[in-house]
């Protein structure tokens, strides 16, 4: 069995292309995804930007809450835009008509390396995000003299389960993770026979780093969080288990 913890509407959109593709999955999400705490004042954070400097978008909630909460959202055209994966450069793009820069490796690595070949010394970077997040990113940019302030345009509410909702057949799951948070909220639902048998999937060097502090021993950590290259993913890691 998979289990999809990313929030919605990621998480229900790769569970239903793995049912579609009579693989079975289960969207168990940790967290609701609410409108953050500077949603409302992102219009004038945008509008004090200068010539030249940036605007990045770490995940597609940003753009959810948004699209809900901001449908008049004006983008200045003398920014830069970037986004650490394709999927959130897509659609930021397509909401806001505006063009959005990504790197192949899609993660914050990834992104400052692409941003390291451009001129942003000196110049100022909003990072939309949830809240507490970008962190890891804010710090790389601040050592190149990037004026950096973070936009908390999500929140995440707990979403509270069973104790035993993973207890059957542990060897047989596939767990995937796309960020810390969402790996600590499974710590309180796993037990030892979790970490030595079921398979974690991860979506970057932080989360791969903090899974391995945590004990656990099947950890694959992939390149990208896109839903497209999960679903790939998935599919291969159930194929060759058949075939063992």
């Amino acid at each position: 069995m998979i289990y999809i913890t990313r929030p919605s509407p990621e998480g229900d959109n790769l569970t239903r292309l793995l049912n579609q593709a009579n693989v079975s999955a289960i969207h168990l999400p940790f967290f609701n995804i609410l409108a953050g705490q500077d949603l409302r004042d992102l219009q004038q954070q945008l509008d004090n930007l200068n010539l030249g400097d940036m605007v990045i978008i770490v995940s597609p909630q940003v753009t959810y809450m948004i699209e809900q909460h901001l449908p008049d959202l004006r983008l200045p055209n003398h920014l830069r835009y970037f986004a650490i994966g394709k999927k959130s450069a897509e659609l930021f793009s397509q909401q806001n008509n505006v063009h959005v820069d990504y790197p192949n490796e899609e993660n914050s690595a990834g992104l400052l390396s692409l941003l390291n070949q451009q001129a942003i010394s000196g110049h100022n970077a909003l990072i939309l995000c949830g809240d507490n997040g970008g962190q890891q990113l804010s710090q790389q940019l601040k050592l190149q003299t990037v004026n950096v302030k973070t936009i908390a345009c999500y929140t995440r509410q707990t979403i509270t389960y069973k104790p035993n909702i993973l207890a059957e057949n542990i060897a047989q799951q596939i767990i995937l993770i796309t960020s810390v948070d969402h790996l600590l909220q499974l710590d309180i639902y796993c037990q030892n026979k979790h970490k030595n048998e079921a398979q974690l999937i991860v979506t970057s060097e932080r989360i791969f780093i903090k899974a391995k502090q945590l004990n656990w021993q099947k950890v694959l950590k992939i390149v990208s969080a896109n839903n497209q290259f999960l679903f790939k993913t998935m599919i291969t890691l159930c194929h060759n288990a058949k075939n063992i």
